[in-house]
């Protein structure tokens, strides 16, 4: 089972590095069949870095670490001097808007090519980024500029607090930790009883994707980690994570592509990329629990994930073999017809862990 899940993984990691070779520059955004190649992305370039730097670490490619390597100074090279980081896709249009959460994407590349390499131009570049996050957040924890929609600040943003607690767990700067508390406070207010969190959508009152509800669940248990607090940052996650195990267990890996309030599913299509960045959420509260009904389900979804590529494959489309789609049918709603340099970056995360974990249980 193992080397299957080391094909997919060598596969992904393929394409990932085709979609950087494309621009040139950054990794492109998306591929769809029709159109081609996208314009590179900076924000999802930031957090491809990790992966690239994981899979050269532990599988020895060199290839992998001079690419992230490039796209960290080619991130430095297009940062403002202020720190931020801009919307959208690059040299687009409003292209020279900051982003709060692109910043915090790139932050974590920046935090990855730090520790790989030790040099401090990396570090730097971050801090500088946090202290941008740090000034223009407000005394309540949130932002009233830079947001994808206007002054709404989704909880998602748990994904903003995670990358500020990576530097300060560097720096030691008090300010920057202070102020990713005060975001992840403010977000805790909004779970509810049934384990959600308002807001976790890209729109307030909307479904939420598969994919930002895990954007939101895993901020908590990495920030949780860092600080060393499971109790106030991550036990809040765990109704949401049972619910998922269950449904991911019942579905066989399908989940739904979205949930509106009260877990009620979307279930004409499945987030792929939910789907793997959930798989990455069990597989950390697993760490905690030690209990395998936990990596069953996350490796359902993974499994999923694998069988979507290998149809692809059959099919003989030299351009998408080792790509995951947006959606599952490829139709769906989630990145409708195309194929996001995220996905896969999330796939391959998910494939490294799981491979880790089951090594890690004598199996290969």
């Amino acid at each position: 089972m193992i080397k299957i899940y080391k094909q997919h993984l060598t596969s992904t990691i393929d394409w990932l590095l085709r979609s950087c070779r494309k621009s040139c520059v950054g990794s492109s955004a998306t591929y769809t069949p029709i159109i081609g190649w996208s314009a590179p992305y900076p924000e999802t370039t930031g957090y491809i870095i990790p992966t690239l730097l994981r899979f050269a670490s532990d599988y020895h490619h060199s290839q992998s670490k001079s690419i992230a390597l490039n796209l960290a100074d080619w991130l430095i090279s297009i940062q403002d001097f202020k720190g931020y980081w801009t919307a959208g896709l690059y040299e687009q249009t409003g292209s020279d808007t900051p982003s709060i959460f692109n910043t915090a994407q790139i932050i974590k590349g920046m935090i990855a090519a730090h520790y790989y390499t030790g040099s401090q131009k990396y570090l730097e570049s971050a801090t500088k980024a946090s202290e941008y996050l740090v000034e223009h957040m407000d005394d309540s924890g949130q932002w009233q500029m830079g947001n994808y929609k206007g002054r709404f600040n989704p909880s998602y943003y748990t994904q903003v607090a995670w990358p500020m607690l990576e530097v300060w767990q560097v720096t030691g700067a008090g300010s920057i930790k202070l102020a990713a508390q005060r975001l992840l406070d403010n977000i805790l207010t909004r779970r509810n009883s049934s384990g959600a969190f308002k807001r976790w959508g890209f729109a307030d009152g909307k479904p939420a994707f598969t994919h930002t509800i895990a954007y939101t669940l895993r901020g908590f248990l990495e920030s949780a980690r860092i600080l060393n607090d499971w109790e106030t940052y991550a036990k809040p996650t765990y109704k949401a994570l049972e619910l998922l195990i269950r449904k991911s267990e019942f579905t066989n890996g399908r989940l739904p592509g979205a949930f509106s309030d009260g877990w009620r599913p979307v279930n004409s299509y499945t987030c792929l990329t939910g789907n793997c960045q959930i798989a990455i959420c069990l597989m950390i509260f697993e760490e905690r629990e030690s209990d395998l009904r936990i990596i069953n389900a996350a490796t359902k979804l993974i499994d999923y994930v694998c069988k979507t590529q290998s149809l692809w494959i059959r099919l003989l489309l030299p351009s998408v073999r080792g790509a995951v789609a947006g959606s599952e049918p490829l139709w769906g709603r989630y990145m409708l017809g195309r194929y996001p340099n995220w996905a896969a970056k999330y796939h391959c995360d998910a494939l490294m862990r799981l491979i880790a974990r089951l090594k890690s249980e004598g199996l290969e």
